[in-house]
């Protein structure tokens, strides 16, 4: 019987197994993992794996483990591992709030101050009259109308109660003061809170009934104290 030497045998033996050890496979699978090779470095752990974590969609978050610990470690440590920065990006970019766009506010002009109000008077007088105790002065045409809730008339600070002529619309009708108030004076006319007139009404003899020949206005309004009472028919009826 013919001897057949055990060394080629052992030799193909010793081929196979180096064959194997060789042998690296390009990805591991872990549970839902799937660990894939990306480098081999002899002097630390070996070859080297990708294992990305199944819960980020995009595949930005994962971990590199060696061959030797994939073989040790479970599943479960596997997942732990390759998505243990996925929480901690998921929360931070839910905490910061999203700004929505903001429109430019629309500029707007500062409100523009109303026009000043017109004198109410002219600043003359018609009529006046010391003993009956009135003046009758003169509106401006077009001045503001009138209303006596916001009007008001001072003679030297006294409020002095005026309105206009019942028979003559151009004319304003001021009433005196106490006699400590009264004219010469210094008339003030307001609007509301605005001055609209400031001048001065001296009166004096002027202003005496023996004066009133003289007086401007060919008709005079009669004396806002004394209204005069209707005449009788001379000539009689019937």
């Amino acid at each position: 019987m013919k001897y057949i030497s055990p060394r080629p045998m052992l030799a193909l033996l010793l081929l196979i197994f180096a064959n194997l050890a060789c042998y690296v496979p390009s990805q591991i699978v872990k549970g839902d993992i799937t660990c894939k090779h990306v480098a081999y470095n002899p002097l630390s752990g070996g070859h080297l794996y990708s294992c990305t974590c199944p819960l980020d969609t995009s595949n930005m978050t994962f971990s590199e483990i060696y061959a030797k610990d994939l073989n040790t470690i479970t599943d479960q440590e596997v997942k732990n591992r390759a998505c243990s920065n996925y929480s901690a990006n998921t929360e931070s970019n839910e905490s910061q709030p999203t700004e929505a766009p903001t429109e430019e506010p629309a500029a707007t002009e500062p409100p523009a101050d109303p026009a000043p109000l017109k004198p109410f008077l002219t600043e003359e007088f018609t009529t006046c009259d010391n003993a009956a105790g009135y003046v009758n002065f003169t509106i401006v045409e077009d001045a503001p109308a009138y209303d006596p809730a916001t009007f008001k008339v001072t003679f030297n600070g006294y409020p002095v109660s005026c309105e206009p002529s019942a028979n003559n619309p151009s004319v304003f009708t001021c009433k005196y003061p106490p006699a400590s108030y009264a004219p010469p004076a210094g008339v003030q006319v307001f609007i509301g809170e605005e001055l609209v007139n400031e001048f001065d009404f001296n009166g004096g003899a002027i202003c005496d009934p023996a004066s009133q020949p003289n007086n401007p206005d060919p008709d005079p309004t009669e004396d806002p104290n004394n209204p005069a009472a209707p005449t009788e028919d001379p000539g009689g009826s019937g």
